[in-house]
């Protein structure tokens, strides 16, 4: 071996073994000290166990009982206005579909924005024109604020 191979791999390896013994021997040798020291005795007090201790005031108390809440806040024949049932039910069919292809270009839905994604296959009026004919057919509670074009 060369003198820069000793002075770098085995000389540091004699001393990480020296060092990894000593701490080994150590944790040993205090184990068996331990083990031969006696307990010393501990003293306990032993209370009466024919009465029990308490406090004056603390013998006849009796928990309140509070009965559950059986009212929520929402109104139970409270009815939601039929404009709003139907733009949700035609919006969750229409997302259920997407993406969905179509002869004027592609309805996607975007979930950050809450709004359709409609991305036309050429930009010209024509396609805008199918585009709305469409959408007033087959979803009419749905407005133009609902969807975003591309």
């Amino acid at each position: 071996m060369s003198q820069s191979a000793i002075k770098y791999y085995v000389i540091p390896g004699v001393v990480a073994l020296i060092i990894i013994t000593i701490l080994l021997l150590i944790p040993i040798n205090k184990k068996k000290s331990e083990e031969n020291i006696t307990p010393e005795p501990t003293i306990s007090i032993v209370l009466p166990t024919n009465k029990p201790l308490s406090t004056p005031n603390e013998e006849n108390v009796t928990p309140t009982l509070i009965p559950p809440q059986t009212f929520t806040g929402a109104d139970i024949n409270q009815e939601l206005p039929q404009e709003l049932k139907t733009v949700g039910e035609q919006k969750t069919a229409l997302r259920r579909l997407t993406p969905l292809t179509l002869p004027f270009g592609v309805i996607e839905f975007d979930y950050e924005n809450d709004r359709f994604l409609v991305s036309f296959s050429k930009q010209d009026d024509q396609n805008l024109t199918q585009f709305t004919a469409w959408r007033e057919q087959n979803y009419p509670a749905l407005t133009q604020d609902k969807f975003a074009f591309r």
